[in-house]
């Protein structure tokens, strides 16, 4: 079955009387419609529908667990005794089927995925110890003893924390887990032990990522630690801010780092590395954004964002970038004058991203900007509002050239602050709110915004040919993809439609490659089917089975 997207494909499926971990699977084929101006070539998915139980919480992870050529998916819940319950599925005669279930140690509190000495593991969390779980015997084995700060936000539910990350940048998974006084870096070693772990920075700032909707979680996002060559051997080495001055922890031959900080300072001016802190009083002053190679030298640049203005109306945000340079007798020395500065006239810059858009090795950027008109309240607007005006969000994107980035963006696209538009919107939202961003915890105590930042924006490459490709799932019935193109632009000027109906919240929705083909699938998670005009459930959470539908890439 192809769909189009004059097809009006609303998902909504009846309720399934069936046990908690039951399963339907539905497979066809879906291709992209686009408009007329065009190019011939499309995306093309085949897709698969899992119905699973209707517990009120589920966790869902992917990894070559079974050793099959596909990626199983791995299914997490609590049941009424609060025990943490495992189904795996895995890939057979063309459909995902249970292969095993298990319930695990009765601690568990959260759960990743890492791969360990050639082998995707499936690590379990509980107090003072990660584990490993091994499919083929049922059973969890002790891999690290490790403390960790991170309190899960409910208590029925597994939530997935990311801890993984290739910090020495050798091709094998690394360790981060969040503590109260920094990270432990536990660098894995040739024969997929781990070493000695290194305490590292400052604590990752939990508030910004507790307010999450769904159940995954990133801490060292928040860490406040930065890669950067800082004594240029061409090795990645740590650093961050500790009140006055750097410290870095360098990388030694092997890939580990020294328990040993180095100081440093540097001659420009900021009022701290914390982000939160702009969100609070009059809502002004300078923060360290970034210490990373920008213009691709090797030597760390850094960038600070500064927000000026007493008024709403006077705000001014900018992005300055102080390229490094080799300093003599080793490290790295900036000059005074910012060397690039990204402005958005009347708008306030909420984020800058790094990517690498079409796979030159060059750095280019991403700026999410909203409109300072957005940012003020008045009568008017919370009219507009109530008649289904949406808040818009603009992302500018800038592709280096020549170790150069142009005045103005290359290419804007916008998308909507609370996703898919409904008949009554807030009409405005307070700059402290989208300063501390969508996952803040207190995203939980806004009634007005439950649904701010939630849209689903994915920018990677879905067709493996080294192009990013940008997804938007703004729409209740579609997802937009602008496919990546040569050129300045970037992207195709006219999206093409996948008619599917996306996750109402961006958690919710991840690219994947499940069969690695080199091409990048999509995998979403529905914690329900029918939804209000908002994207809220309708009925109460665990009313409705949990789905999971895949997009293959073809």
């Amino acid at each position: 079955m192809t769909r189009t997207a004059g097809d009006k494909n609303n998902f909504i499926r009846s309720v399934i009387a069936c046990m908690v971990f039951g399963i339907t699977i539905s497979a066809c084929t879906i291709s992209c419609v686009a408009g007329s101006n065009q190019p011939t070539e499309q995306f093309l998915f085949k897709e698969y529908e899992i119905t699973l139980g209707s517990t009120e919480r589920q966790s869902i992870l992917t990894g070559f667990f079974l050793g099959g050529a596909m990626a199983d998916i791995a299914v997490l819940h609590t049941d009424h005794n609060h025990l943490c319950n495992l189904r795996i599925y895995g890939f057979d005669n063309n459909t995902w089927v249970p292969k095993l279930d298990k319930t695990l140690h009765p601690e568990v509190l959260f759960v990743d995925v890492a791969n360990i000495g050639g082998h995707d593991r499936l690590i379990t969390y509980e107090n003072g110890c990660l584990n490993w779980f091994d499919p083929e015997s049922m059973t969890e084995h002790a891999l690290i003893p490790v403390t960790s700060s991170f309190n899960r936000p409910r208590r029925n539910e597994i939530p997935n924390v990311d801890m993984t990350h290739d910090v020495n940048h050798d091709g094998r998974d690394d360790l981060l887990v969040p503590d109260v006084d920094g990270f432990w870096v536990f660098v894995q070693m040739n024969d997929g032990t781990f070493a000695e772990p290194v305490k590292i920075g400052p604590p990752p700032e939990f508030g910004r990522i507790y307010g999450a909707d769904g159940y995954k979680y990133n801490p060292w996002s928040q860490s406040r630690v930065h890669e950067t060559d800082y004594n240029q051997d061409g090795r990645s080495d740590l650093v961050f801010w500790n009140k006055d001055h750097f410290e870095v922890h360098l990388q030694f031959e092997r890939g580990l780092f020294s328990p040993v900080a180095k100081s440093f300072t540097a001659d420009i001016a900021f009022d701290s590395d914390n982000l939160s802190a702009l969100a609070t009083g009059d809502m002004q002053g300078k923060v360290l954004y970034a210490f990373t190679d920008l213009n691709g030298d090797g030597v760390g640049d850094l960038v600070v964002f500064s927000l000026k203005g007493a008024h709403i109306s006077s705000k001014h945000s900018v992005y300055e970038v102080h390229f490094g340079a080799p300093k003599p007798g080793g490290g790295i020395v900036f000059a005074p004058e910012a060397d690039v500065v990204f402005e958005s006239d009347g708008k306030i810059q909420l984020g800058m991203d790094r990517h690498d858009f079409d796979g030159d090795g060059d750095v280019d950027l991403m700026f999410t900007t909203i409109d300072l008109d957005f940012l003020e309240h008045s009568y008017w607007k919370r009219i507009k509002g109530f008649m289904g005006d949406d808040i818009w969000l603009e992302l500018e994107f800038y592709k280096m050239k020549e170790g150069r980035y142009p005045d103005t963006p290359n290419t804007i696209r916008r998308i909507a602050l609370d996703g898919v538009p409904s008949h009554r919107e807030p009409g405005w939202v307070p700059l402290d709110f989208v300063l501390r961003g969508g996952k803040h915890e207190s995203r939980l105590l806004e009634n007005k915004y439950p649904r701010a930042f939630n849209t689903t924006l994915r920018l990677d490459d879905l067709t493996g040919d080294g192009r990013a490709d940008l997804l938007i799932g703004d729409h209740p019935w579609h997802m937009a993809i602008f496919a990546g193109v040569t050129g300045p632009t970037m992207f195709a000027q006219q999206h093409q439609n996948v008619a599917i109906a996306p996750p109402n919240d961006e958690e919710y929705t991840s690219l994947v490659d499940l069969n690695k083909d080199g091409k990048l699938d999509i995998l979403m998670h529905h914690p329900f089917t029918l939804r209000d005009a908002h994207g809220a459930p309708k009925l109460p959470p665990g009313t409705e089975p949990h789905r999971v539908t895949i997009l293959l890439a073809q």
